[in-house]
């Protein structure tokens, strides 16, 4: 047996025991031909018999059904009845119906040697119905009392029945406990359910078999770890995580020059890890275009002939990385996209329109090619000529520090040229970049069509097929139409697939190492058992998060997992390493890991101005992050603002004077932008979720569904809110100087880094106690006290040299605010001037002192993908003529 199966096993019994995969909360919803009742003795718990006769031709159709359908329900055995009304807190009704067994088993219908239809039971996994035991506790006990339920072995004994009887008098309050002496005689279980009862919740001795709905997610994910199991070996990625470190695959080519961007180096990096790492982790803090890098490493893999495979836990997120292929690259087809529809219904949609419509080609991609590297070797011709144009005017204007020779040299190179050779260079560089991306976004497309047009030509009856398998009636007859299947020519048709894990299993089987490359975003949120199917389906796997945001949510306790992990075979207690409860993804992933350079960290980071993430980038990051939104402010209006309120928090967790606040800010805001073309986007976040609930109730009630849908309104805890931003935010922080061990929970970091990092423009921070009355290590009096490095009015340099103090002075004549040392996306600009909104950025060249010496190229770079337009300004060309470099700027600016 392979090493790697015990934990997969491991790993399927936590994710079963920590999901509802089976919707059997009240079976009276259930259809009538899915529920078969056993009726006068339980002869199958008992051990008995092992398998019981079932005749009748309701019984027949229940076995097709199960046979049909074995992905979207399961057929069990459940036992013991429980039935009655619970009161609830929550919803439109205090009541809510359970008609559920207690415990169940897998079962199985199947013919014996005389044909006749038998039920049999997987006796080693019996399973107690969790959810409804959770339910049933008494008000004041912890959920994790069931834990301590006793668990029968089979076969179940009257002693056992005993043990749970005396259990469930103990933690509950159903009545009729002692029916549960009359076992293993059964009461008849549909007049059981029938039956109106005075009483609260009771419960029977009585059996039946049950075609249960499986959770849509759980049940993909259940049904392909199941499969995983029973695989002769495994794909590189899950060796690498639980058989040691997996070597490098070899460096393949990256098209890095074929995109039509420049990236960073960070992102460079995770092109060449994804070529050539089997495991790599994209490290991104908020904000830090983890969504662009992913589409980018998508583009880079598709243009080198690879299928790539994205999987993520929420639609939104494939909405986004799917928007950044299409607007960001451009790219029109090639890739399947799963949207508000299923995934399953939008590839149908898209299949049916190739085959009948063709696709339309008009232009050579061998042909377009050549001329994406020419206008990339035009792009490297003009950018030398702007380096040399910049080194001539660091020296040429006869007040730098430079040599006599390097003078010398630079006086020449002037002569030969024309007096404005350094706009003239930028001018030309600026110009040939654009070209060049245009051109390398255009040849995408053409590369796409021509491939699909040629497997069209050439295979268009496996890509019917794929239509085919796709329509398929039920789950049974899918799997079968997709063995057939030649997947090789799929992936070739369509390289690039986005899918949530959730539709996984229903869009693409289970085969090892389908896709030449899988990238997990998302993947601090994703346990690691419902990872584990899609890394199987990759030869190389890229895993993108951040370690400092929220995780996955995991209700399964410790002891059960300890238990898990023994009946999986193992001696040890479980390794940190394979903690389903407290690793995610990424930190397994990361654990599996050689060497730091697999590891890829964005620094760059575009959602929010300096003040919204300087908390978070010198408490989180180290200082690390370069805000690539960072501007002067003309009014200096700060982005970040704290009201302070008399609030109270009540026993119930509501602080209604913040919630009131919260409603006035969001009714002037609504008010304020009602008729504006462009609504900006507002949310709001409690770290409470009493508080959160309470706050949303009110905004539901304030505002109409057209309102809230037009500003999209969001209101939830971090929980609802990682991977979400909006232009505003407000935060309710619900505490008071009353409950400060309340305040305590603030101190969850990657809770309150979430809460702090969603806003673009604006946050509004509103809270009901001092500083004072938290400890001096609490987060929220961290960031209370943190000086926020709000965006300045005047100039961070005060007093600069002669040449900067003139062309300022000239500036501000023209009615221009400027700014001398500036810092923008980490790099202190020497000027920054504004005028009207419109922001310019000026490199000084060729004055001694501070601005002496020009920006490099990955500098100019730099800024322009932080959106800042840079000016170089040589001393050589304001000695010349300082009237045609203040009309320059003028001309960037004002006009």
């Amino acid at each position: 047996m392979s090493s790697i199966k015990p934990y997969i096993e491991y790993f399927r019994r936590c994710y079963r025991a920590d999901s509802s995969d089976l919707s059997i909360a009240n079976i009276t919803r259930v259809r009538k031909d899915r529920k078969l009742y056993i009726k006068d003795e339980d002869l199958l718990l008992t051990g008995t018999l092992p398998r019981l006769p079932i005749a009748g031709s309701e019984a027949e159709v229940l076995h097709q059904q199960a046979d049909n359908y074995r992905r979207e329900r399961r057929l069990i055995y459940g036992c013991f009845l429980i039935k009655g009304q619970l009161a609830v807190k929550t919803g439109f009704s205090n009541q809510r119906s359970i008609a559920a067994p207690l415990l169940y088993l897998p079962a199985t219908l199947s013919h014996d040697e005389n044909e006749h239809l038998c039920a049999s039971i997987d006796t080693s996994d019996m399973r107690v119905n969790l959810d409804v035991l959770r339910l049933l506790l008494k008000p004041h006990l912890d959920t994790t009392v069931v834990d301590s339920f006793p668990v029968p072995a089979f076969p179940i004994t009257v002693e056992q029945i005993g043990l749970i009887t005396s259990w469930l008098r103990e933690n509950t309050d159903i009545q009729d406990l002692d029916e549960l002496a009359r076992w293993p005689q059964l009461v008849d279980g549909q007049e059981f359910l029938r039956r109106k009862s005075v009483k609260s919740v009771s419960i029977a001795c009585a059996g039946m078999l049950i075609l249960a709905d499986r959770s849509r997610g759980v049940r993909g994910v259940l049904h392909e770890l199941n499969q995983l199991i029973a695989q002769p070996h495994y794909a590189r990625p899950l060796t690498g995580i639980f058989e040691g470190v997996a070597a490098p695959t070899g460096q393949l080519s990256t098209a890095v020059d074929l995109l039509s961007y420049k990236l960073s180096n960070a992102q460079i990096q995770t092109l060449e890890n994804a070529a050539s790492q089997p495991l790599s982790v994209i490290s991104g803090p908020p904000g830090t275009g983890k969504s662009f890098t992913i589409a980018a490493i998508a583009i880079d893999r598709m243009l080198n002939g690879e299928s790539v495979l994205v999987v993520t836990k929420t639609e939104q997120a494939i909405d986004v990385i799917g928007k950044k292929l299409r607007h960001d690259f451009g790219l029109e087809s090639g890739f399947v996209h799963a949207n508000a529809l299923s995934f399953v219904k939008t590839m149908r949609q898209y299949l049916d329109t190739i085959l009948f419509q063709g696709v339309e080609c008009q232009d050579s991609a061998k042909v377009m090619k050549k001329q994406v590297k020419k206008a990339r070797k035009g792009v490297e011709k003009h950018q030398a000529a702007f380096e040399r144009a910049l080194w001539a005017a660091r020296y040429a204007g006869g007040e730098s520090s430079g040599s006599w020779l390097q003078k010398g040299m630079a006086n020449i190179y002037h002569s030969l040229k024309d007096e404005q050779v350094l706009w003239q260079s930028h001018q030309a560089l600026a110009e040939h970049r654009q070209a060049f991306h245009q051109i390398a976004m255009d040849y995408i497309n053409v590369y796409r069509n021509e491939k699909l047009s040629g497997l069209l030509d050439s295979r268009r009856q496996v890509l019917q097929d794929f239509n085919r398998a796709l329509k398929s009636m039920n789950s049974k007859t899918q799997a079968e139409r997709f063995a057939k299947l030649d997947v090789t020519t799929v992936l070739e048709a369509f390289p690039i697939w986005l899918v949530t894990v959730d539709e996984l299993s229903q869009s693409l089987p289970l085969i090892e190492s389908m896709f030449d490359l899988v990238i997990f975003d998302e993947s601090t949120q994703c346990d690691i058992a419902s990872a584990l199917p899609a890394l199987h389906r990759a030869k190389r796997a890229v895993v993108v998060g951040d370690d400092k945001q929220l995780r996955h949510v995991s209700f399964l306790s410790k002891t059960k997992q300890a238990e898990l992990w023994k009946q999986s075979g193992f001696a040890e207690s479980t390794p940190v390493k394979y903690s389903y409860r407290n690793q995610s993804l990424l930190d397994v992933v990361s654990d599996s890991l050689g060497s730091q350079a697999c590891v890829a960290f964005l620094n760059e980071q575009y959602r929010s101005k300096s003040s919204l993430i300087a908390f978070s980038n010198a408490q989180f990051y180290n200082g690390r992050l370069k805000v690539m939104q960072s501007r002067p402010s003309v009014s200096a209006q700060p982005a970040l603002h704290f009201r302070r309120v008399d609030g109270k928090r009540t026993a119930t967790g509501r602080n209604t004077a913040e919630k009131n606040v919260v409603i006035e800010l969001l009714s002037k805001h609504v008010e304020r932008y009602r008729h504006a073309p462009l609504k900006p986007t507002i949310g709001v976040i409690s770290p409470y979720r009493d508080q959160a609930e309470f706050i949303e109730n009110a905004v539901c009630k304030q505002f109409t569904q057209d309102e809230l849908a037009a500003f999209d309104v969001r209101v939830a805890t971090p929980y609802g809110f990682q991977g979400e931003e909006r232009d505003i935010m407000v935060l309710s922080m619900a505490v008071d100087a009353n409950s400060t061990r309340a305040a305590a929970y603030l101190n969850q970091e990657a809770a309150f880094n979430v809460a702090v990092t969603r806003a673009k423009e604006k946050q509004i921070v509103v809270y009901s106690l001092d500083p004072e009355d938290l400890s001096h290590n609490n987060l929220f009096r961290r960031y209370l006290d943190f000086a926020h490095q709000e965006e300045v009015a005047g100039s961070v340099i005060e007093k600069a040299c002669t040449f900067t103090e003139l062309l300022k002075e000239r500036l501000e004549a023209l009615g221009m605010s400027v700014w001398i040392g500036f810092e923008i996306a980490g790099q202190d600009v020497d000027i920054v001037c504004e005028y009207s909104g419109k922001i310019l950025g000026i490199d000084l060249i060729g004055y001694r002192g501070e601005f002496e010496s020009s920006f490099d190229l990955d500098t100019y770079q730099m800024l322009s993908r932080a959106g800042l337009e840079v000016l170089p300004v040589s001393y050589a060309m304001w000695q010349k003529d300082s009237e045609q470099v203040v009309e320059a700027i003028r001309h960037r600016v004002v006009l």
